[in-house]
């Protein structure tokens, strides 16, 4: 599906919703020298997504988390008689 983008401004929420759904990754290297010398050096790797977004692009969660699967994925359930 090509992106559609608009000329009206979009809401927070209409932002929030595109980045959850989209996801957003910041990888960042800042380093402050002086005369050649490293005085301090940061390394930034960050990711926004919804749960179900981090998983469609594999992102591992930690093992302590219970994360139910999406309702579209999950199985009917069948009545037991």
């Amino acid at each position: 599906m090509p992106m559609q983008h608009s000329l009206k401004g979009d809401t927070l929420a209409d932002v929030v919703e595109r980045v959850l759904d989209k996801g957003l990754v910041i990888n960042a290297d800042i380093v402050i020298s002086l005369c050649k010398t490293e005085l301090l050096s940061i390394k930034l790797r960050a990711a926004l997504a919804s749960f179900e977004t981090a998983a469609k692009w594999g992102l591992a969660f930690p093992s302590d988390m219970r994360i139910a699967a999406p309702v579209s994925a999950m199985a009917p359930v069948a009545a037991k008689k």
